[in-house]
């Protein structure tokens, strides 16, 4: 069922490239009418342009990992981002958190699009919390984790806040674009 679910996303979210890229194709072959309508494409190409595919960031960072920690990682719902990450709903439009559901690691996966750049913020701070919170429980339960938990990936991008916990920094930042 999980590797259904990652084949869809990772289906939509090719679907989704390919769409954009037919689309900005077109766009480039039509002549403007007038400037009005000039401005209105512009203003729709770069609203197009800043949004990012949350679903396709968190399961391009998944990809990195390796192949027994991807089993474990599951998707949390509203409920679970808020009792367990610390995010309130009322912060974000959108969220994707990817966590490992063995307990065994620290390998986490947070995409948000926040309300606006204060809820950005305060996302930021609720997952600096978060870090910190786990620092302490895997201190002594799984030390091997700390590398992961004192070098996180955590970047905030306008409305957009991620935070990845992996083993691979350079490439969750790659897939974040940052």
């Amino acid at each position: 069922m999980k590797t259904r679910k990652a084949l869809c996303a990772v289906l939509a979210a090719t679907m989704l490239a390919v769409t954009a890229f037919a689309s900005c194709g077109e766009s480039s072959s039509k002549t403007s009418d007038s400037s009005a309508s000039s401005t209105s494409t512009t203003a729709v190409e770069t609203k197009e342009k800043t949004a990012k595919d949350l679903n396709a960031i968190a399961n391009g960072v998944k990809d990195t990992l390796d192949d027994a920690v991807k089993g474990t990682m599951t998707e949390y719902d509203e409920n679970r981002i808020e009792k367990i990450i610390g995010v309130k709903k009322d912060l974000y439009t959108k969220a994707v958190c990817l966590v490992d559901a063995s307990g065994a690691s620290a390998h986490e996966i947070d995409c948000f699009e926040a309300k606006d750049e204060n809820a950005a913020k305060d996302i930021e701070s609720a997952l600096k919390t978060r870090i910190e919170n786990q620092k302490t429980a895997f201190k002594d339960y799984v030390p091997a984790e700390m590398d992961k938990l004192n070098d996180p990936v955590l970047v905030v991008d306008g409305n957009y806040v991620f935070l990845c916990l992996t083993n691979n920094n350079s490439k969750a930042k790659e897939v974040i674009g940052k």
